[in-house]
């Protein structure tokens, strides 16, 4: 699965550096903010301060964009103090108890454009790929782990906005899928994306 999509990623990218009728490259970069919704907020409620995202995009024409994205989120929250049995044995441990979700999704990506060139463009699109886990339940200071690579998918909507020449404010509201894996539930949240974008 992975090797699978990773090659589309691939393939995607090597369209867009060798499209000659493209218009123009953007790059931008986005600081995040989330809410955990279904089986991530049972694990953690907290929403999440502490993500960011590069994004990749090149213009086929004046209203489509294809490319890729790279990004990380962190949800973490305090549970206070937790007494729980040990794994593997008839004991327990004690102590303040933490848990955290660090996800780094790596996704192809597709958006459309409204608007004209230079002004305001409203955009709707999203992206496909996957995404890695980390799951951490500490206490004390025993933390348990698991990893697991997820289908990912994330539908979005957002706008640019010109600032200047060459420069744009990039604002976004995706939601975030990864698909059942490994014995995991499928994991979801929305995320509230603020950044700047830059032609290349």
């Amino acid at each position: 699965m992975m090797k699978k999509i990773l090659s589309i990623v691939i393939t995607l990218v090597g369209l867009t550096a060798g499209t000659s009728f493209a218009q123009t490259n953007i790059i931008g970069l986005s600081y995040s903010m989330a809410a955990p919704m279904g089986s991530t907020s049972d694990f953690i409620g907290e929403n999440s301060f502490r993500g960011g995202t590069f994004d990749y995009r090149h213009f086929v024409n004046p209203n489509m964009s294809i490319g890729f994205s790279v990004g990380y989120q962190r949800f973490y929250q305090s549970k206070g103090y937790t007494t729980a049995p040990t794994p593997g044995s008839d004991g327990h441990i004690s102590g303040e108890n933490y848990s955290y979700i660090d996800e780094f999704p790596l996704m192809a990506t597709f958006h459309y454009y409204f608007g004209q060139e230079g002004g305001i463009r409203p955009y709707v699109g999203g992206g496909i790929g996957a995404a890695h886990f980390e799951y951490t339940d500490q206490i004390g200071s025993i933390g348990y782990v698991s990893k697991q690579w997820h289908f990912n998918i994330a539908p979005e909507v957002g706008v640019l906005v010109p600032l200047g020449i060459n420069t744009y404010l990039m604002s976004s509201i995706k939601y975030n899928y990864a698909a059942p894996a490994g014995g995991i539930d499928a994991q979801q949240y929305c995320s509230f994306n603020i950044g700047i974008a830059f032609d290349m």
